[in-house]
């Protein structure tokens, strides 16, 4: 959301007071906290949130899919990888697919119980024949979804609505 600005008003009888000038003539700013939409004052421009706590709860909402690796093809690869690195199995430099050479070459498994057993292919291939013939190499965990506390459903209010609110408790003096 964008920020709000409340300039000051300059002082009419012309003194500087003991304020120094780039302090007095910067806008004061104001921001909604896009999880709690309160309205606060933010010390830098880069503040995004009111506290540390809501700045934590943003954070962690998004988090959803972890995807695991089946141990038997983490297995097959690492196996794979030895016997490259010990000069049993030779890296080919083009792909079998479409002959690039210009790129990363990789082994792509056609079954994970023969780790030895590979096509060599370049990278985007390797994608493309996964997405073809997906072997289950993967799984995704699905993390489950907190539910909200007892009246924490209710809609955000609109930034007039927090910054008008924030205002009022200003001139009472309670912020």
């Amino acid at each position: 959301m964008g920020n709000l600005h409340e300039t000051r008003r300059p002082d009419p009888s012309g003194s500087r007071g003991t304020e120094p000038a780039a302090r007095k003539s910067r806008p004061r700013t104001w921001a909604v906290c896009p999880v709690c939409s309160v309205a606060f004052p933010v010390p830098r421009l880069s503040q995004r949130h009111c506290s540390l706590a809501c700045k934590f709860k943003a954070q962690t909402t998004g988090r959803k899919v972890v995807r695991r690796t089946v141990t038997k093809a983490r297995s097959a690869q690492s196996l794979l990888r030895y016997h490259v690195q010990a000069g049993n199995v030779v890296r080919p430099s083009t792909c079998e697919e479409c002959g690039r050479t210009d790129c990363r070459i990789e082994g792509a498994h056609f079954n994970y119980d023969e780790p030895l057993r590979v096509r060599w292919l370049c990278v985007p291939c390797h994608r493309r024949w996964d997405m073809r013939e997906p072997k289950g190499a993967t799984y995704r965990l699905e993390a489950p979804r907190p539910d909200p506390a007892p009246g924490e459903g209710a809609p955000a209010r609109s930034t007039a609505t927090a910054l008008a609110a924030f205002l009022d408790q200003r001139s009472a003096g309670t912020v």
